[in-house]
Order: structure tokens, then sequence, then C-alpha cells
């Protein structure tokens, strides 16, 4: 019996993304209108929605997701290197990065980050989050990141809708992404 070879999916990074006439921390135009996220390594709290804290933490990519790198440095390793990538791989300011659906792995900030970022369906079409307040309800008052594991400022399983915006500008109501911590 012939088993089945699984295709690698690593993250994939365009170094340089903006070239010369637009360097970071410049805003390549493609990227815009993406979402901001951030992470001080220097910080420790619940993380929010577009905030994370800490030197180290574990992801997971439940969507396709693109970023653009605007500031600071991190190196990212799969937990399954057969499947994600053997090399840890560096993130710097100017690249555009894509995190396939289903990575997981472990993060390490060496310095404040900030990237732009959005979410991809199977087709390419982008779909875009439902914004939530700061204060992040799905975490009881004093809970740590061990207690709460699907923390990326909303609930795994929110039942709140995003939408995929299509190429001619029609929009279309999907299941919001979800996108957790360990």
């Amino acid at each position: 019996m012939t088993m089945a070879k699984s295709k690698c999916n690593p993250i994939t990074v365009i170094h340089k993304f903006g070239g010369r006439r637009c360097p970071p921390p410049a805003v390549a135009p493609a990227v815009k209108d993406w979402n901001e996220w951030d992470c001080d390594p220097t910080k420790t709290g619940k993380p929010r929605q577009k905030h994370a804290y800490g030197k180290q933490f574990p992801w997971v990519f439940d969507m396709l997701e693109k970023a653009y790198v605007l500031e600071g440095e991190a190196t990212l390793t799969a937990d399954d290197p057969a499947h994600h990538g053997a090399a840890p791989v560096r993130i710097v300011p100017g690249d555009m990065v894509t995190f396939p659906k289903g990575w997981k792995g472990q993060w390490e900030v060496h310095s404040f980050i900030r990237k732009r970022y959005a979410f991809f369906d199977a087709k390419g079409l982008q779909v875009d989050e439902v914004e939530e307040d700061d204060d992040d309800d799905a975490m009881d008052a004093g809970a740590t990141l061990e207690s709460k594991p699907q923390l990326s400022g909303r609930s795994e399983g929110s039942g709140k809708k995003g939408k995929i915006v299509e190429a001619d500008g029609d929009e279309k109501s999907s299941p919001m992404p979800k996108r957790r911590r360990k």
C-alpha cells in the first residue's frame, strides 16, 4: 500500500514588496486598506483583535492570511516541518508574507512588530473581518492564555459574520474567519 504524500504548504515571503518607491514603514498601495495588527514582546496582557503581547506564543491560521510587515521582526517556526516547511521563517519590514490555511507553529517576536493583514478564501477573494471592541468578552477577568485557548480578539464559533468582497465590488455574507491561539 502506498501512502499519499502530503503537500508541503510553507509560509512564503516576498522581500522588499514595496520596492524602492515604497520602502517601509510606508504602506504599499496594495495593502493600505487592510487591517493592522501589532505585538509588543516587552509587555504581557490579554490579546485583543488587533494587539498581542509576549515574546513567544503558538498560533494557528484557520484561513489564508496575507500580511505586509511595517516594522519589527519575528521568526516563525512550524510545528509540523514536513507539512509547513522545515526552516524557520524570519520576517522583517517590507516583507509580504503569506500564511497558508492550517499553518500551526510558534511566533518568536524579536522587536515590536506591526503588520497590515487580510484574510482570503479558497478562491482568492478577500474576506473582511468584523470589527470588535477592545473589551474582549471572550475572556473572564483574570483569565490567562492557558485557560482560554482560542484567543484572537473574538471567540471561536461566535456566529459573527464577515463579508466577502468580490472582484466586482459586490459583498455577500460569510462565516467569520477564525484565527486562534492554541
